[in-house]
């Protein structure tokens, strides 16, 4: 393929990089806990001690979207808690949680995009991702009585439940989507052209989307985003030195907005509030992955 002159490349690789960063970080963490951790998808994982709305999550999954949706159960309950549903470039699907469905009990589908079947009866509610990986990230109200926490977050987690849709309906399972090839996370990757290899890998989950289709366009003419095989080896004479070139660019660029930012500044959100703002994003993946925004707080 004809590449596109050195100073495009560069500057390709620079808003790519900012417009890429919360992806990859986003990965990182799945790849820690879903393949090398070995606990996989569509399981949930709780922790020993909530944190309350703003610390860590007390809970996580991940669910892989491509063959079916997947529904999310929930009891009703007087305690605090949010389950917050996350595209994979970080962007919130929505919550389900005492903040935002009143802490009532239901069963909510998570579908991913281009999905048209039918709502099924009994459903409280539909999130629909704009990515076929998608996370859930639980956080609940701590428990005064540290001698009784035990068994109180047991029995509230025995209300939560993650399952396909067949399951739901009890039907048969569709055919299951291949197994990726996971890339072996490197935390050097993110300052080198490997980064792109991810991202390449990547994008096979992320369908295009309106906002996006420009960028998109131009990491394509890349070979980023086409067929899943970027190959840095493969680049011609200097366009490897022009992708290094333009993440030194993208770096110095989110370290100044990082020192930049102050308390009013959006950096966690749903698509809608940040897709025209991917340094945002990328700002607030650095600084606080899987941060709640504040109205989603229990």
């Amino acid at each position: 393929m004809a590449f596109p002159p050195v100073e495009e490349i560069r500057r390709t690789a620079a808003e790519g990089w900012i417009w890429g960063y919360a992806l990859l970080e986003n990965y990182h963490v799945l790849y820690q806990q879903a393949v090398e951790g070995g606990v996989g998808f569509g399981v949930f994982h709780h922790e020993t001690a909530p944190g309350g709305p703003d610390g860590p999550p007390s809970a996580w999954a991940w669910l892989d979207l491509r063959s079916e949706p997947w529904v999310l159960t929930v009891p009703a309950t007087e305690r605090g808690y949010v389950v917050a549903v996350h595209d994979l470039d970080t962007s919130y699907v929505g919550f389900v949680g005492s903040g935002s469905t009143g802490g009532e009990g239901g069963h909510h589908l998570l579908t991913g995009p281009g999905w048209q079947g039918r709502v099924p009866d009994g459903v409280t509610g539909v999130l629909r991702a704009d990515t076929t990986l998608v996370g859930l990230t639980g956080r609940t109200q701590p428990v005064a009585d540290e001698d009784g926490a035990e068994a109180v977050y047991t029995a509230f987690r025995r209300g939560f439940r993650i399952r396909p849709l067949s399951d739901y309906l009890g039907r048969g399972a569709p055919e299951p989507a291949p197994e990726p090839v996971w890339p072996i996370w490197r935390e050097e990757a993110m300052d080198t052209v490997e980064f792109f290899a991810v991202l390449d890998f990547l994008l096979g989950f992320c369908p295009v989307l309106p906002l996006e289709a420009v960028l998109r366009e131009r990491l394509a003419a890349l070979g980023v985003g086409t067929d899943g095989e970027f190959e840095p080896g493969d680049l011609p004479a200097g366009a490897e030195q022009a992708f290094e070139h333009g993440i030194a660019d993208a770096r110095h660029r989110l370290a100044a907005a990082k020192a930049a930012r102050g308390p009013e500044s959006v950096l966690f959100g749903t698509r809608a509030e940040l897709a025209e703002n991917p340094l945002a994003r990328a700002v607030g993946a650095s600084v606080g992955l899987h941060t709640l925004p504040s109205y989603a707080w229990f």
